[in-house]
C-alpha cells in the first residue's frame, strides 16, 4: 500500500527574482511508534532582480516529524520523495511543496467487537416439571429385545468415533440409522447391550 503525505513550508527570502538551480535531499527514517522523522535540505543558486549577473547561494534545512495512525505498520515502508515544486510569492517568499511517498505500507485489520446491551432484567420462576428419562427398547425380532440410547450429533464427531465410545459395530449400528450424511443436530439409534 502506498501514502502520500504533503509536506508546504513559505521560506521568506530578499529580493528574489529567479531560481537558477535547486536540490532536495532527505535524510527522512522511521522511528519508533509510527513517527517519521527528519529534514529536507533544499539548497540552489538564485539572482535578485532581472538584471542581475550575480547569483547568490541558499541553504535551508526544514524539519519534518509526522507520526502515523496506529493503524499503519510501517515496518517494511519504503520511504521517498514522489513530487518536489517551488513557487516565487512577491519577491520575497519561496513556497515549497513536497509529496513524501510512503511505499510498503500495511494496514491492520480492523476487528470489531459489537456488544449487546445488556438490560437488568428480574429473574422469573418457572416450574417445569421434568420427566423421567427411560431408556427406550424395541423389538428385534419376535423373542429378543435389544436396549438403545438416542445420540445427538455434535461438532467433531464421526462414525468411528460413535462407534468406539459406544462399542457397537458399524452393521449394527446401520440396522437402525442412515449412516450417510450425519449432520450436526442429527439424531441416531445406538444398541447397548444390558
Amino acid at each position: 500500500m502506498k501514502k502520500i503525505i504533503p509536506f508546504k513550508k513559505e521560506i521568506p527570502f530578499n529580493n528574489i527574482h529567479e531560481i537558477l538551480s535547486i536540490s532536495l535531499e532527505h535524510n527522512l527514517k522511521k522511528n519508533t511508534n509510527n513517527f517519521i522523522t527528519g529534514e529536507f535540505v533544499i539548497s540552489g543558486d538564485y539572482r535578485m532582480t532581472d538584471i542581475s549577473v550575480n547569483t547568490e547561494n541558499f541553504e535551508f534545512k526544514l524539519p519534518f516529524d509526522i507520526e502515523l495512525d496506529e493503524k499503519y505498520i510501517i515496518d517494511n515502508a519504503v520511504i521517498d520523495i514522489d513530487d518536489f515544486y517551488y513557487e516565487i510569492l512577491n519577491s520575497n517568499t519561496l513556497v515549497i511543496n513536497i509529496d513524501v511517498l510512503l511505499d510498503r505500507i500495511e494496514e491492520k485489520e480492523e476487528v470489531i467487537e459489537i456488544m449487546p446491551k445488556i438490560e437488568k432484567v428480574e429473574p422469573i420462576k418457572v416450574e417445569v416439571e421434568v420427566p423421567e428419562v427411560k431408556k427406550e427398547e424395541k423389538i428385534i425380532d419376535d423373542k429378543d429385545f435389544v436396549t438403545y440410547k438416542i445420540y445427538i450429533i455434535k461438532e467433531g464427531d464421526g462414525v468411528e468415533n460413535i462407534l468406539k465410545n459406544y462399542n457397537v459395530s458399524r452393521e449394527l449400528l446401520e440396522e437402525y440409522n442412515d449412516l450417510n450424511d450425519l449432520k450436526i443436530g442429527d439424531k441416531i439409534i445406538i444398541p447397548v447391550d444390558e
